[in-house]
């Protein structure tokens, strides 16, 4: 094989890589302060169990009586379903939780999920990866 055919074909290999969808993921402390921890309660007003992350919504009321929506971040669904036992069915609007986790980094309303709590029960525990 010539130098031209095997430069042509690594060149060929080289460009098809790039092709190729990237697994790269982005680390949670880069947007969550994980050395702080916060808590919230109010009521889900979606539930989005789906991936990379699934989300929850939450309405919280302010001392001051104004609702701000909250954005709970966890791992993908898979693992939810493998460790936890969640379903798309584990939180419904109008439930009442209190979510305990990182906090946002920059001061937005958002948390990467810790803990759970439904009803007095608790349906996460220790998540801390995304």
């Amino acid at each position: 094989m010539s130098p031209r055919l095997i430069t042509i074909f690594a060149t060929g290999v080289g460009l098809l890589s790039l092709s190729v969808p990237s697994y790269s993921h982005h680390g949670t402390a880069i947007v969550y302060d994980l050395t702080q921890s916060i808590t919230i309660s109010g009521t889900v007003a979606d539930f989005r169990f789906v991936n990379p992350h699934t989300l929850i919504y939450v309405d919280v009321r302010g001392e001051d009586g104004k609702v701000v929506s909250w954005l709970g971040g966890l791992s993908a669904h898979t693992s939810l379903t493998r460790r936890e036992g969640w379903t798309i069915e584990t939180l419904k609007p109008g439930d009442e939780i209190t979510v305990t986790g990182a906090p946002a980094r920059r001061g937005a309303p958002s948390v990467w999920v810790q803990q759970v709590i439904l009803n007095g029960e608790l349906l996460l525990s220790g998540e801390s990866t995304g």
